[in-house]
């Protein structure tokens, strides 16, 4: 089952700085997120955390990378503060807290196009990884006091088994840092930066060289069924 998830995972494929596990394989940081036993999101984001109704977009269906969509507001469900966990937070950290290499293969995803010629690399640096989640009676609560119409339409889907809530969320600060090929120009940096920026729908601040930094994106989420 794992493995056949990893054969179908594309886009972020990112390996380890030190390249190889024990048994001489690359390691990806979607596979590290998969062997936590979360399912990693195409795009990390601010979206979607613990307590969030969602379901997949269309045509996607629920296999990682997750490709998510709300089915309500989250700024309309009365949803508490999640709980930090200590102990599977010091699990996760001690596994993701690190850097990775994202060969420059997989910027498609963020719109680079034709100037992908000119990135040799990106390193991509976790910290403050937490792990993030709700009780089972929070995410009953949340669905207990929806508006109407956002419960009708969790009751449509749940009746197709596509609605799902997030129960526990893998969270954390990232450092994206850029290494161009000789005789990048700067308008190369600056559409990097840019489509960085733009694929984490504005939770991520650029700053005046070659990185990008995004506070607070989910990595991996495990979902209920609703």
């Amino acid at each position: 089952m794992r493995s056949t998830i990893f054969a179908c995972m594309c886009g972020l494929v990112l390996v380890s700085c030190n390249g190889v596990n024990d048994a001489g394989k690359n390691v990806g940081l979607s596979n590290i997120v998969v062997s936590l036993g979360y399912d990693p999101l195409a795009l990390p984001s601010t979206a979607y955390g613990p307590g969030s109704l969602v379901t997949s977009v269309k045509g996607s269906g629920l296999r990682p990378p997750l490709r998510l969509t709300y089915l309500c507001r989250p700024d309309f469900a009365k949803t508490p503060s999640p709980i930090v966990d200590p102990a599977a937070s010091s699990v996760v950290s001690s596994a993701l807290n690190r850097s990775f290499q994202l060969d420059a293969s997989a910027l498609g995803q963020f719109g680079l196009g034709a100037h992908l010629n000119s990135i040799r690399s990106v390193k991509v640096t976790l910290n403050n990884v937490t792990v993030e989640q709700l009780a089972y009676d929070d995410l009953k609560a949340v669905r207990s006091e929806l508006g109407p119409k956002c419960k009708e339409l969790v009751d449509e889907f749940s009746q197709k088994s596509l609605a799902y809530q997030t129960q526990q969320a893998i969270r954390a600060d990232v450092v994206y840092s850029f290494e161009l090929k000789s005789g990048a120009s700067s308008e190369v940096k600056g559409l990097a930066i840019q489509a960085l920026t733009a694929a984490f729908g504005g939770s991520v601040q650029a700053d005046h060289g070659s990185t990008v930094t995004g506070k607070g994106l989910f990595y991996g989420l495990v979902l209920t069924k609703v």
